[in-house]
């Protein structure tokens, strides 16, 4: 080959050679300024939707029941003014009030309410007027019309944060005042109507001021770039992100509104801290530092707020209130400086003290069942998290009761620690739970799991298994009345019993270790005995006492064993609960329930699971039967020292006390609320107490603390149910010489007809009431025959 062709060949390919080199070049540099423009505005594109909408990422929250208040129904101002303080309403003495406010002349409480969620979703509030004579609410005007009744603001018990703990109260920028915006931007942006963006000025005045290593009140960054930072960016101090905050700037400029950007920033940008939450936007900070709403702030309210922008916990009116003064005096000189405030009202303004009002923020009011409510809400309605999603969570909770349980509780392990317990070492503290149901709907009024939130996140209530001890038989009795097999003055023996199951022997003992004899089924179980107990379990049949149970509410494991009737199972506190709302519902158990309905963050009601029907767990007449006893056991029994604390109201309930006493319990019902206390330790360690001793007093001094006016209502006789009075002693129609006498009740048809054969009646059959420790009827029969007043002949042996 030539010397001339082999060097143009070398040529073409040395040309071939360079032009493949300048594509690959293109196109690795079209392919970085690619990946350098998505990794510039991605976040732009990422948080465009958020930026549009500034409700979108906000807490969950839970309310309490709404207090609905009625003409003709007691009223107490000073109470109402108490709850509308403790949601944040301020007294204005005015007579234009704005929302949030209220005023009290005399027997007169006016209050513009604010905008609150119902289950049937907003409602926007109004001005109301409440009148009262005497102690009963005589009068009630909604929106300037007489009303019957008025639902008033629900109280918020909880928020659900994400993993940041951010608190955010979305508020539009026509709901806040204009010297707030004009307090914000006089501190931080003052031209912000006028920039791009970007103001060079202050590039140029930070660059001067960096350089000379001082420092300044004003940044150079303006009001869009600081929104920048708080929404896609971190907060580094480099020139590669300052370089990228800008080119967003300037985008968010094109893109948006002047108004729309200053709402986003004042939604979004960080206020300091409260309890540990961060304050996200103007609603939260108004609330945290003054107790207000962002439209009611004063001017220098605002002023310290703008203030505190540059640098929340140097310039926080509660930790640095000099600095917080100082810079809210420079705000002010600096907003007469612009023109936007008159210069003697900014001098007066200045030499104002600095008023704050902090409110807590984050502080559950009721973190056991808020929890609860998390996990219902994920039952019901799907919803698996509740953080930062927005959702309305529109509770039963009875805010007042959840107060007096959680006093209750606290009252009643430092009394039992510095008494009963006093000196006892064990792993942790005495801990207590409490429920407390409304039977006519299955809603929970309070809902107490440990004596404190802040210590232990474990909820006692309804997540400890617990033997229920003596607080079950009420269950077996509820069988034996069901199925007709005893009445009220029915016999049972108590004397020793032994029984073989699986090679092993089970000997029941009472509580004193002593034997009675013969007892009515009304002494056995006022007087809690086990013996009786244990036979009529037997008697009934334990598989039918399973049954019973799970159809008044308890749904944990049972098993047919003889020692089911005594309570050696574990239940929730909550499952025992329903079993005693159901039976003061008159034997129609009702789910129980936290939660009336969710809200979505638009104010549309979530769609969930339906609560179950009404079902009939046990006749009228056989809860009636039952009732009765249980009010024995306050009037006469284990629980007779609730009478000794006050309670005279017919109530209903039951103590329970298991081995060795570790689990001390109890339950009482009216036809309005039924409630249930349990007290024992976490690591089941034994105790010093009882039912009577421990849970008792707690029950009767939050059952007194939220005792309706007028007292509890008598529980109601159903048709069906005859009474007669008899002798306590042999259950027979009581004569003239019977030293005692009791109005019993029973069935129809079931009444006896003997006279009291102890004291003056005649002939008795007694073999159609005793029943043996074979639960079969008894083997012999005493006739006994009266030779004259006081004679009596004792039974032969058996």
């Amino acid at each position: 080959m030539s010397p001339i062709r082999r060097v143009r060949g070398k040529k073409r390919r040395g040309k071939k050679g360079k032009s493949r080199f300048k594509r690959r070049l293109i196109q690795i540099c079209l392919l970085a300024v690619l990946a350098g423009s998505v990794w510039l505005l991605w976040p732009y594109w990422r948080f465009s939707e958020q930026f549009a909408d500034h409700t979108a990422i906000q807490p969950s929250r839970l309310y309490g029941r709404s207090q609905v208040l009625r003409v003709g129904a007691p009223g107490d101002l000073r109470a109402l003014r108490s709850e509308l303080e403790s949601q944040g309403y301020s007294l204005n003495r005015d007579r234009v009030l704005a929302p949030g406010e209220f005023e009290v002349v005399r027997n007169r409480l006016r209050a513009f309410i604010r905008a609150f969620p119902t289950p049937e979703g907003w409602d926007r509030g109004g001005e109301l007027e409440v009148e009262t004579t005497g102690w009963r609410i005589s009068a009630l005007r909604w929106h300037g019309k007489p009303v019957e009744r008025v639902v008033l603001e629900p109280p918020l018990l909880a928020s659900f944060y994400g993993a940041e703990r951010k608190e955010r109260r979305p508020v539009g920028l026509e709901a806040l005042p204009e010297e707030l915006l004009n307090a914000v931007l006089a501190a931080e942006d003052a031209k912000f109507y006028k920039h791009p963006g970007l103001s060079a000025s202050g590039i140029l005045r930070a660059a001067w001021v960096n350089l000379r290593g001082g420092e300044i009140r004003q940044g150079g960054s303006t009001l869009t770039q600081q929104l920048v930072k708080n929404l896609f960016l971190t907060h580094e101090r480099t020139l590669v992100r300052k370089s990228r905050e800008a080119v967003l700037a300037v985008l968010l400029d094109l893109r948006f509104e002047k108004d729309e950007i200053l709402t986003a920033y004042l939604n979004e940008i960080y206020w300091g801290q409260s309890h540990g939450v961060n304050l996200m936007g103007v609603g939260a900070a108004a609330w945290a530092y003054f107790g207000r709403y962002p439209h009611r702030l004063t001017l220098c309210e605002s002023a310290v707020l703008a203030g505190m922008i540059r640098s929340p916990g140097g310039y926080s009116p509660i930790t640095r209130p000099e600095k917080a003064l100082e810079r809210r005096n420079w705000v002010l000189g600096r907003m007469a400086e612009l023109g936007w405030l008159d210069a003697e009202r900014a001098k007066a303004a200045q030499a104002e003290p600095l008023c704050v009002s902090p409110q807590p923020v984050g502080v559950r009011r009721a973190g056991y069942f808020a929890d609860a409510m998390a996990l219902e809400a994920e039952r019901r309605f799907g919803i698996d998290t509740l953080a930062d999603t927005g959702y309305l969570l529109i509770s039963t909770l009875n805010g007042g009761d959840q107060q007096q349980a959680e006093k209750a509780i606290a009252w009643g392990m430092q009394a039992l620690e510095e008494g009963w317990e006093k000196g006892r070492k064990t792993a942790g503290p005495l801990q207590g739970a409490l429920v407390s149901i409304d039977p006519r709907s299955g809603a929970i009024l309070a809902y107490v799991g440990g004596r404190d939130y802040a210590a232990s996140q474990f909820d006692r209530a309804g997540q400890a298994m617990r033997q229920t001890g003596s607080a079950f038989k009420p269950v077996v009795y509820a069988t034996a009345f069901e199925d007709r097999r005893v009445s009220p003055t029915s016999l049972l023996e108590d004397a020793p019993l032994t029984v073989a199951l699986a090679g092993r022997e089970w000997s029941p003992q009472n509580s004193d270790s002593e034997f009675r004899g013969w007892v009515t089924v009304r002494t056995a179980l006022e007087d809690s005995l086990n013996v009786p107990t244990a036979r009529l379990g037997m008697y009934v049949g334990l598989p039918r006492v399973v049954e019973v149970a799970r159809d008044l509410g308890i749904e944990s494991r049972l098993q047919p064993v003889p020692a089911l009737a005594l309570g050696a199972f574990e239940v929730t506190p909550l499952e025992l609960a329903s079993v005693y709302a159901t039976l003061a519902g008159g034997g129609v158990r009702r789910e129980t329930h936290g939660l009336e309905a969710v809200l979505d963050r638009q104010g549309n009601e979530v769609e969930g699971k339906t609560l179950a029907e009404p079902q009939r767990a046990l006749s009228a007449q056989a809860t009636y039967l039952l009732t009765s006893i249980l009010q024995g056991v306050i009037d006469r029994g284990t629980g007779s020292s609730a009478r000794i604390q006050g309670m005279t109201d017919p109530l209903a309930g039951k103590t329970g006390t298991t081995n060795d006493r570790r689990d001390s319990w109890f339950a009482g019902f009216s036809p309005d609320r039924a409630t249930l206390v349990w007290v024992g330790y976490d690591d089941n360690s034994t105790t010093r107490l009882s039912g009577a001793r421990a849970a008792l007093p707690i029950w009767a001094r939050f059952t007194y603390k939220v005792r309706p006016p007028g007292g509890y209502p008598t529980i109601p006789q159903p048709p069906g149910v005859a009474t007669a009075v008899i002798d306590p002693q042999s259950g027979e129609l009581a004569t003239d010489d019977c030293p005692q006498v009791l109005t019993e009740v029973f069935r129809q048809g079931e009444m006896p007809a003997e006279v009291c054969s102890l004291h003056g009646g005649g002939y008795r059959d007694w073999s159609e009431r005793r029943i043996d420790e074979d639960g079969k009827k008894g083997r012999w029969r005493w006739l006994k025959r009266i030779f004259g007043k006081g004679k009596k002949d004792k039974p032969p042996p058996e």
